[in-house]
């Protein structure tokens, strides 16, 4: 089951908006929802425009109060700006509340919101994955037939299908010409949470665990 996360933030129209859709982009099993404490109805152009750049962006994200969201259970909350700290309602107790303050870019030039897109993605990203301690972890280990790695936690099944087709396809650039070759095939299964690739051929543990960490799809 997903954890979900709340952004909440003040007009709901630049930071809360790019959280949401830098979460759901890039942490695997986790949901991110945004609101405002004074929503502004509007999403920046600017906002969207960076989000659409970074291919991030879908046209339900929109501004909303936050009795929008309010009968949804929320595993973290994070207000991202000072006043929405301040005015930020009660949730139940099961809910943790943590403040992490982003400059606002409403009113300035489009750079300034590439900037808070960065600084979301460095800084608030890997927070979320400390609190709600979420991440991938990944076991590899030597069989008769080749290799064998085991992924479990947030890691979804597509996104090693993925990685797979990118070998396959010769855009993966994290595995050396000389692995590849050796490789015979590569088999997925399991599910969301627990995905298992099957790896045949002459290849040493080593080298899988050196092209893993090199992986773009693992570790965008």
């Amino acid at each position: 089951m997903s954890k979900k996360v709340l952004i909440l933030c003040t007009g709901n129209s630049c930071r809360s908006i790019i959280a949401e859709a830098l979460i759901n982009k890039k942490l695997q099993g986790i949901q991110a929802y945004s609101s405002g404490v004074n929503p502004s109805g509007k999403v920046n152009p600017n906002a969207k425009k960076v989000l659409e750049t970074h291919q991030a962006w879908r046209e339900d994200y929109h501004s909303k109060e936050i009795n929008k969201v309010k009968d949804i259970h929320f595993d973290l909350v994070v207000t991202v700006c000072d006043n929405a700290k301040e005015s930020c309602p009660t949730f139940n107790g099961a809910t943790k509340v943590i403040h992490i303050g982003f400059e606002d870019p409403d009113g300035k030039e489009y750079e300034e919101f590439e900037k808070t897109y960065q600084e979301i993605d460095k800084i608030l990203l890997t927070k979320i994955k400390e609190e709600l301690s979420m991440s991938m972890n990944k076991n590899v280990f030597k069989t008769t037939q080749g290799v064998n790695i085991n992924f479990t936690g947030v890691v979804a099944k597509e996104q090693i299908i993925k990685m797979v087709q990118n070998c396959s396809t010769g855009a993966c650039e994290c595995m050396s010409d000389a692995t590849k070759k050796k490789i015979t095939n590569m088999e997925v299964e399991g599910k969301d949470g627990d995905v298992e690739l099957k790896l045949s051929g002459d290849i040493s543990k080593e080298e899988i665990e050196k092209a893993l960490a090199k992986s773009k799809v693992l570790n965008p």
